[in-house]
Formats: C-alpha cells, structure tokens, sequence
C-alpha cells in the first residue's frame, strides 16, 4: 500500500509529460489566437517556440514535413504540346478541320481522284490551321517561360534562430514558429508577428498599393474607438514585403499559400489552383469562362456560319435529289452521290479559313510590339482584351 501512492505519482508525472509534448508538438500546427492581438510573449508560448533560441532542428523538421515547404503553388504549367492541342478544339478550327476531310474525302471519290492538285484546297485548309496552332502556342510558351523565370527573382536565403544559433536557411525550409531575423534589404518570407522592431520599415506595396514605407513596432496599440481597422496591423510584416530600414526579429505565424500573398495567389489562380476544373473533351483544360471578347465572338460567327452551312447543304441536297441532278461527265451515277459531292464543296467554300491565321498573325504583332516596351503578354487573347478596355479606374498607385 505504501508503494501504490509514489506509483500513482510517476504515472501522472509521465501522463503530465506526454500531454505538454503532445501540447507543444501541436501549438505550431494551429495557433487559436490572432497574432497581432497578443503579446510576443504570450505568442512565444502559445506557437510553443522560443524568441532567444528558437525552435530545434528536429522541430522545425516535423513541422517542414506537416506543413510542407514555404513557397507558393502553381497551378500544373501546360506543356508545348498541350498549348497546340488546346489552340485546335475551338469551333471555327474544328469546322474548319472537318471541311478539309469532307473536302479530301469527297475528292478522293471524285472523277479526278488521281489528280494531286484536285486535293489543294484540303490540304491548304490543314496547313493553315497548324500554322494558326503553332504560332498561338509557341507566342504563349515563350511568355510562360519568361513569367517563371520572373518568379524565381526572390530572396534564396534568410537568416533564422534554431537551436539557439543563428543560422543562414533556404526561405523554403521556413516553419511557423521560427524567429527570423531580418535586415534592411531583406524580403520577408513568410507572414511575421514582431518581437523585436529596431526602426523598422516596410514597403508594402504588393499588398495594399501604398508607395509610402511603413513604420513597424513590435508593441501592441489599443483600438481607439471610432478608428477605422488597418489593412496591416503595425506589428506584423508581411510575405513578399521589402524591409526598407532597420532591424528587428519576428515569430513566424503563416507560410507559403497561408500567407497574405500566397491567398492573393489563390484568387489569382482559382480557389482550386488546378485541381478539379472542368475538362474539355474530358482531358483538355476548359477555358470557356476566361474567354475574350474576340474569342467569343469568333465561336459565335463560327457556329452561325457552320449552321447556315449544314442548312444549305442539306437543302441543296434535298432539291438537287429531287430533281435528279446527275453528273454530267458520268451520267450512270446515282444523283445522291453527285450531290453529296456538290454539297460538301459548297460547304468548304462557305468556311472562312483565313479568320483563325488573320487574328492570330494581328495578335502577335500586337504582342511583339508590347514587348518591345517591356509589357509582358502571357495570353495572345489579352492583347485584345486590353484593347477592348475603355475605362480604367485606378487610384495614385
């Protein structure tokens, strides 16, 4: 009996344990408070960190293969290949691509089926549409590569707190709960809650549009009644956002696509970035509802003349059977064929295939000419888009 109490006692003491570690090894994982409402102090104990030695590299580990890496997801970028598929499934280029088969095909059953040339109109047809296609692709290629390459123009590397030491890590590597030291000229690379502020100062123009730096505390200010509540409350920095001036230390509270910028990039992008989007033709991405003003025009006169076609052809079909129309150079063929022939070629002649190659040859000049001027053209539709555009509202930014 006299046994039982200190074995109570060592398993309530190994119970206590596991429960605060089991407590500390969640507190990262969601913080209940808001940041910029609670002292340093009381958020250094609530993210279970430690403003003078910060987190230990084996903490910061767990946390890095929780949480996954600080860096902002893009949506899954569409290959050479898939940009030329995707340029071939509007409705002009597919009635244009079923004319030169009707075309060939009706040729092929013709009286001049052995002449090479009586295939010239298919085969124009064909090649217009791929010159159409590549030009669209490779514009929209080139200007993908040259987006990605902007998006790698941030800081690599930025001094943290583990272990008690302050050490030099990849802004990927970046966990909630890590102190990060920063300087004038460092980008913050996650969303920070300031504990040390030494004449700090910030551009936050990336998130709010002000050119003016702003001035950063690590100290909590009351409300005032009546204020009106900030965009960025005064002690916390931002990700993406340029220190301008002094020093100072902060408590990491948000990373990669958790951050202000990284839910900017969400709206961007879709909520879904890339994941469950409608498919055209059950595979290709569907890009109906960011479609231009150009490009829905262009379905609209398409699917007008691809009906007027088909009801004229039909007609012309119907009459011609009717009266029995032969052909003339083959009298014993049936009257069906001769008109099948007769409304098919009506119907290649009707279809503009030079309005795809015309518009895409304008937009590429359009797009060059803004590049020349350093404007940056990621879709070949936004050159029209822009040009569409008869107010633009904007403030003193």
């Amino acid at each position: 009996r006299r046994g039982c109490p200190l074995l109570v006692v060592v398993l309530l003491r190994v119970s206590d344990t596991n429960l605060l570690n089991m407590a500390s090894a969640s507190a990262v994982n969601a913080l209940t408070v808001d940041p910029s409402e609670v002292t340093p102090e009381e958020l250094e104990q609530s993210a279970a960190t430690s403003i003078a030695n910060g987190l230990t590299p084996e903490r910061a580990a767990q946390v890095l293969a929780e949480d996954g890496p600080n860096e902002l997801e893009q949506p899954p970028r569409p290959t050479l290949l898939m940009l030329f598929i995707l340029q071939l499934v509007g409705f002009v280029i597919v009635l244009l691509l079923c004319a030169a088969v009707a075309s060939i095909v009706v040729n092929g059953y013709g009286p001049k089926k052995h002449d090479v040339l009586s295939y010239t109109t298919g085969m124009a047809i064909f090649i217009i549409v791929l010159i159409n296609a590549c030009i669209a692709a490779w514009t929209e290629h080139k200007a993908g590569d040259a987006l990605e390459a902007l998006t790698k123009m941030t800081q690599a590397s930025i001094y943290v707190v583990r272990g008690g030491k302050e050490i030099k890590v990849e802004v990927p590597t970046i966990v909630r709960g890590d102190i990060v030291v920063l300087g004038t000229g460092d980008v913050v690379p996650a969303d920070l809650r300031l504990a040390e502020a030494d004449d700090v100062k910030v551009s936050e123009m990336a998130l709010t549009g002000e050119p003016d730096d702003v001035a950063k505390t690590y100290k909590n200010k009351p409300k005032k009644e009546g204020e009106p509540e900030k965009l960025t409350p005064e002690n916390m920095v931002f990700s993406g956002c340029n220190v301008t001036n002094g020093k100072g230390r902060g408590i990491v509270v948000d990373t990669g696509m958790q951050t202000r910028i990284g839910r900017i990039a969400q709206l961007i992008a879709g909520e879904d970035m890339g994941k469950g989007k409608k498919k055209t033709c059950g595979c290709l991405p569907d890009t109906g509802a960011n479609a231009t003003p150009l490009q829905v025009n262009l379905e609209r006169l398409g699917a007008r003349i691809g009906v007027l076609a088909i009801i004229v052809c039909v007609v012309i079909f119907i009459i011609g059977v009717a009266m029995d129309r032969r052909d003339p150079e083959n009298l014993e063929s049936p009257s069906w064929l001769y008109m099948i022939l007769i409304a098919v070629t009506l119907a290649v002649a009707a279809i503009p295939e030079g309005i795809p190659l015309c518009v895409t040859i304008s937009l590429s000049i359009g797009c060059s000419d803004m590049v020349k001027k350093n404007v940056l053209v990621r879709k070949l539709a936004a050159v029209e888009t822009l040009g569409s555009a008869s107010v633009i509202c904007s403030d003193k930014t």
